[in-house]
């Protein structure tokens, strides 16, 4: 135990030399190599419960938030990943989250599309109850000029951040259903499907689920993703949004426009879908169902 401490005291005295340096300042490669692996050593001492020092995780994150905001892309790639890691250690996620802004900038303005993907893994660590909301849109916003060779797992990222943090499932939906509108191409079936599944599962969010469908089946930019997620929505759920202002045929007409510019399995998808408002709204079922198709 003794040389463990005179090795914290060693790690302690390295990371204070560092803030005596002006942040403006070149750094040494061999400098910041050694501490970057001293930090990684404190992380993986902090495995530990015995061994964790809380002072030193506290101090290595103050620092790879100096480390993020230096000009040299090396350094800022170097500090992102290693503040991934760090983030993982029970206690430091609240100190890490005051470089946000930082991170967001670094996502969105740096040129180096492998600091962008280090940013975008950044804030899906540090992503919790508290932020999940403001990280999420963040991440909307990013994907309507991120890199296309990142989209899918942007896509991926965004839609289990929405159901991990979702306090309100309705909110759920309306972010898988701006997901689909923002990048359609890169929803896969798994996402738009796991939101089928929720809404079958769960009563009182199906009236919500029928009413945000139909609504979004009025726009003629609607994602294909969209309207198979609305075709088995409306099919399952038509009936509870059928009112003297809302008609079976109503329904039938916003889905059906989308029919002629649809894929064939999309289609199917509706047929299948026409048959189950015709059983909701039996008054429709031959004078405006049954000669239409």
């Amino acid at each position: 135990m003794n040389d463990y401490k005179r090795l914290e005291e060693s790690l302690r005295r390295i990371l204070e030399q560092d803030k005596k340096g002006d942040r403006k300042k070149n750094k040494s490669n061999a400098k910041h190599a050694v501490l970057f692996e001293s930090i990684n050593l404190i992380i993986h001492y902090a495995q530990n419960e015995e061994l964790m020092n809380r002072e030193l995780l506290m101090k290595s994150a103050s620092l790879l938030g100096r480390f993020v905001a230096l000009k040299e892309a090396s350094i800022r790639y170097m500090g992102l990943d290693t503040m991934a890691r760090l983030a993982k250690v029970d206690g430091t996620l609240d100190k890490i989250k005051e470089q946000l802004t930082t991170i967001q900038y670094s996502l969105h303005k740096d040129l180096d599309i492998s600091i962008r993907k280090r940013a975008l893994d950044m804030l899906y660590v540090m992503c919790d109850e508290t932020n999940a909301p403001k990280i999420i849109q963040e991440l909307l916003v990013f994907m309507r000029s991120a890199d296309y060779n990142i989209r899918e797992e942007l896509v991926l990222k965004i839609a289990i951040l929405a159901e991990k943090f979702a306090t309100d499932l309705r909110w759920y939906i309306d972010i898988i259903l701006k997901l689909i509108t923002v990048a359609g191409n890169y929803v896969s079936e798994d996402i738009w499907y796991r939101v089928i599944q929720i809404v079958t599962n769960t009563e009182n969010l199906q009236k919500y689920a029928a009413l945000t469908m139909f609504k979004a089946l009025k726009s003629d930019t609607i994602h294909e993703n969209g309207i198979k997620v609305a075709g088995y929505i409306l099919g399952e759920f038509s009936d509870r949004i059928i009112t003297e202002k809302t008609t079976g045929a109503d329904i039938f007409k916003a889905m059906h426009r989308h029919f002629s510019t649809s894929s064939m399995p999309t289609q199917a998808i509706l047929l299948s879908s026409y048959a189950k408002l015709a059983n909701a709204s039996p008054e429709h079922r031959h004078k405006y169902l049954r000669p239409m198709i």
